[in-house]
């Protein structure tokens, strides 16, 4: 395994960001309308006051014999496009537990009283991240309750608990919450990056008026991109641009920095596939877009 702190960094400088930045991929028409995010149950390991942290486990980033996992995303109020600054969201979830080789999982897992949950408040336009390892699972009388991390966000007098499960996972079904037709927006992908390190995207739309919302920090900072839509990605799928973004160079690199095309734009929206040389496959890519008067914002997209 490479040295990830230094492969982290250098994918970033290649970009020229110092941060990644996650993007709500909504719905244009009236089929895949805005949704608010369901919950799910709190389960009797919730503490709160939490430290502020990134790294929520304790194994240093660089150790080869775990199974990293980044997860991502912004939150948003019920609109699904005005995002939230300043958001709570706190997380927790049980250990990696024990390899088990006949079923090829992690099994046996338990929570920690220090470790394996922390909180992050949201960015200036709403964006979130942690670095944590994939749960174990544990025990939920007959039978292993899926992988899961467990939610908390809150803004204001607004607070949601909910949970994300994992695509794939085949104690889902067995679980009354994770197969629920409610969770189904909650189950999550996972991609690898060259590194073997899994990332993954969990956007959040709370209950709550874009009207309450204090947009002050938005406002002074300049964005460059206002959407990307539909999800899924399809012919449809736009990328709508605010003033500042018309006569711009356009990069998208996949999710270990490596560029896929780049193009100078004259336009304020551009149709996704139709600006692609060539079909890309399912993952995590990113979209930088850099404006002649210096300004530059990336956002990254599930296809």
């Amino acid at each position: 395994m490479k040295n990830y702190r230094r492969f982290f960094i250098k994918t970033l400088m290649k970009l020229g960001v110092i941060s990644l930045l996650p993007t709500k991929l909504y719905a244009f028409n009236s089929n895949d309308g805005c949704e608010i995010t369901t919950s799910d149950i709190e389960g009797p390991f919730y503490a709160g006051n939490y430290l502020n942290l990134y790294n929520i486990t304790p194994f240093d980033i660089n150790d080869s014999n775990q199974n990293f996992l980044i997860i991502s995303g912004t939150v948003y109020a019920s609109d699904c496009k005005t995002p939230i600054p300043n958001a709570l969201v706190e997380i927790w979830h049980a250990n990696q537990g024990s390899f088990n080789s006949k079923t090829n999982e992690f099994l046996n897992s338990s929570y920690e009283k220090n470790y394996f949950r922390g909180q992050i408040n949201t960015d200036n336009f709403g964006n979130y991240s942690f670095l944590t390892v994939i749960p174990g699972k544990y025990l939920n009388g007959s039978y292993y309750r899926p992988s899961h991390i467990h939610y908390k966000v809150t803004y204001l007098n607004t607070e949601l608990t909910s949970q994300i499960y994992f695509d794939g996972d085949i104690s889902i079904p067995l679980d009354p919450w994770a197969s629920s037709e409610n969770a189904s927006d909650r189950i999550i992908t996972l991609f690898p990056d060259s590194n073997d390190i899994s990332n993954g995207i969990f956007d959040i739309t709370l209950n709550i008026s874009p009207d309450n919302i204090n947009t002050t920090n938005i406002e002074n900072n300049t964005s460059v991109i206002n959407t990307i839509y539909p999800n899924p990605i399809s012919s449809n799928t736009i990328i709508k641009l605010n003033k500042c973004g018309k006569n711009s160079q356009i990069e998208i690199y996949d999710v270990n920095g490596n560029l896929i095309v780049r193009k100078i734009n004259s336009a304020t929206e551009i149709n996704l596939l139709d600006f692609l040389d060539k079909p890309i496959g399912r993952g995590i890519y990113i979209l930088k877009i850099s404006t002649s008067n210096g300004l530059s914002q990336i956002k990254r997209f599930v296809v």
